[in-house]
């Protein structure tokens, strides 16, 4: 008999045992919709951001890349671009095979492979990881942050969305039923809210976003910003210094120019 139980209304798991099968790869988008709150304005905000971070010639990848809409998405935004080539790396089999039927892009291609089995993101200008790191373990998630930073070009970014712990048990309470009333209000019954938390237990460990904020700061980024948060939920942007950095943060040089800006109207851009 099976043990399987429901968690959506068309997936069901096995308790401790979440995987991305080919049950969960073909509901993933309505499902994952239904399970995080801001995800649709995750992704927009990802397209809009990449307006300033790819350019001719850029190579993306994206790590935990599930059925590809974020690179297909991208790739329709940037397909006037010259040369601009989009890498999914996913273990799921069933998840690359709804990419690669879902993306018709030639710049993109799908990689099926453990992340952590990839030494050198060659080339890369940005990296995404959209709600991925919170399934590794955690003695992986240092050395994969510091091979995504030493593989950027200077002045590359990741893009970071998580599930987070509060810094707080009283904080973690009341986010983890403010989260439930979000999935109840989507669909999901009770009973279901609490088979996919069964699920995945000993599968997804979330860390505070402190914690991820020194994950990426030890790893050598910069000017690291949350730019999205939704109670335990949370996107991250981090930036690889450029060796002009430095000297065009400096305030003297602000400072001069926003004396020389007097007097010429509005300041641009």
């Amino acid at each position: 008999m099976s043990n399987r139980v429901k968690v959506d209304g068309l997936i069901t798991s096995v308790p401790g045992q979440w995987k991305f099968d080919e049950e969960v790869a073909r509901h993933f988008d309505e499902h994952v919709r239904k399970s995080i709150p801001l995800y649709e304005e995750l992704q927009s905000m990802v397209i809009e951001m990449s307006e300033w971070l790819i350019t001719d010639g850029s190579v993306v990848y994206d790590i935990g890349s599930s059925t590809g809409e974020t690179l297909n998405r991208l790739a329709d935004k940037h397909a006037g671009k010259l040369d601009v080539r989009f890498v999914g790396v996913e273990t799921s089999e069933a998840m690359v095979k709804s990419a690669r039927a879902k993306c018709e892009s030639p710049a993109v291609r799908f990689v099926q492979k453990n992340v952590m089995e990839i030494e050198r993101f060659e080339g890369a200008d940005l990296v995404l990881s959209l709600y991925t790191f919170q399934f590794l373990p955690l003695k992986h998630r240092s050395v994969l942050m510091k091979r995504i930073y030493d593989a950027l070009s200077p002045g590359g970014a990741l893009i970071l969305a998580e599930k987070i712990q509060a810094e707080s048990p009283r904080l973690e309470d009341m986010w983890m039923e403010l989260h439930w009333d979000f999935k109840r209000r989507r669909g999901l019954t009770d009973e279901m809210i609490l088979q996919k938390a069964r699920s995945l237990r000993g599968v997804m460990f979330p860390l505070t976003l402190s914690r991820n904020v020194e994950l990426l700061e030890s790893a050598g980024f910069s000017d690291t910003e949350v730019f999205l948060k939704w109670h335990n939920f949370a996107g991250m942007i981090a930036f690889k210094r450029r060796a002009d950095d430095e000297t065009r943060d400096r305030p003297d040089r602000l400072i001069r120019r926003i004396s020389t800006s007097r007097g010429r109207g509005p300041l641009k851009g």
